[in-house]
């Protein structure tokens, strides 16, 4: 459900902004929703604190357990490293992030085969025994809107992009290579069912079932990579459209130093935000928000985007 819906939204979202050459999510959002993209700004804006703070507490609380470095430590890394990597912009991130993204399937790659190696009868047994629980169906569309939400702030990735079909393949093969952590997370998570999911860090805690420490270590290094890109990618979506802004307004985009106060100052609330927990921030903050982006992105964009698209010939 996630797979397939990422794919269609980004396909058809690299799409509309390709023909209509608008990168920044509030001219995209203009093209859906007209003024209404003051309301997708609102919800993105809450949903950027949240997903800001869920990262900057697991960055804190991971590099703690593992090596005993005070959160604050490892949270105060974090901002530097995201408020530097905005300072030095696009392209910088771009190439961060797909070395980060090949380290990371690296490291899913050996940690799935190491567990269904160690674990294989338990995850069978789980998979033959117990039984599915919730509305599968209502829980993974909700997945998939919230997550789903970025894409207009991640479209300065898609510039690239020249032909229909490139937006098409690229838009999919994401959703494909998006969902591919979760297919992995899902099925290892079933060797430890149904205390993996108790825990506020699963994946953390699952690797420590393997008993392997020099996994651990290279996970905690991708992982703590990661949570600076994610930070990093997001910010970066806000500067963009900060800059289409002050295009529009003086002619001229902000300069790094703007780029980097901007990053430092979201990441500053969110990290205040960040003391209510991880699970607390999940549980209470994702899930009403999804439905926001249901009426103010994915509808608009399966409807009036597709029909704009569809004008606009190949």
């Amino acid at each position: 459900m996630a797979g397939l819906g990422w794919g269609l939204a980004m396909a058809l979202s690299f799409e509309l902004a390709r023909v209509g050459r608008t990168y920044d999510y509030r001219g995209f959002l203009k093209i859906l929703v007209g003024r209404g993209w003051i309301a997708f700004e609102i919800l993105f804006l809450l949903s950027l604190l949240i997903v800001l703070a869920v990262n900057g507490s697991a960055a804190g609380s991971v590099l703690n357990d593992q090596f005993g470095i005070p959160s604050l430590v490892g949270v105060g890394l974090l901002f530097l490293a995201v408020v530097a990597l905005n300072y030095f912009g696009r392209k910088l991130l771009e190439e961060s992030m797909s070395i980060c993204m090949i380290a990371l399937t690296l490291v899913l790659i050996v940690y799935s085969a190491m567990t269904l190696v160690q674990f294989h009868d338990a995850i069978a047994l789980t998979f033959s025994t117990a039984r599915s629980s919730g509305n599968w169906l209502a829980n993974g569309s909700q997945y998939m809107l919230y997550t789903a939400a970025v894409i207009p702030v991640l479209l300065y990735c898609a510039r690239d992009i020249n032909t229909r079909g490139e937006a098409i393949v690229s838009g999919f093969t994401a959703g494909i290579v998006g969902v591919f952590p979760a297919l992995v997370f899902h099925l290892t998570f079933m060797a430890a069912y149904p205390a993996s999911l108790e825990q506020p860090l699963p994946t953390y805690w699952m690797i420590g079932q393997l008993a392997t420490p020099w996994l651990m270590v290279v996970y905690i290094i991708v992982l703590f990579a990661m949570i600076i890109q994610t930070c990093a990618g997001l910010l970066q979506g806000v500067n963009e459209r900060i800059d289409a802004w002050l295009i529009e307004r003086r002619g001229r985009k902000g300069g790094p130093a703007t780029h980097a106060i901007v990053a430092g100052a979201a990441l500053a609330i969110s990290l205040f935000l960040a003391s209510f927990g991880i699970t607390a921030l999940v549980a209470k903050g994702y899930g009403t928000i999804a439905w926001g982006y249901l009426i103010i992105f994915m509808i608009p964009l399966l409807t009036v985007g597709v029909f704009k698209v569809w004008r606009k010939g190949g």
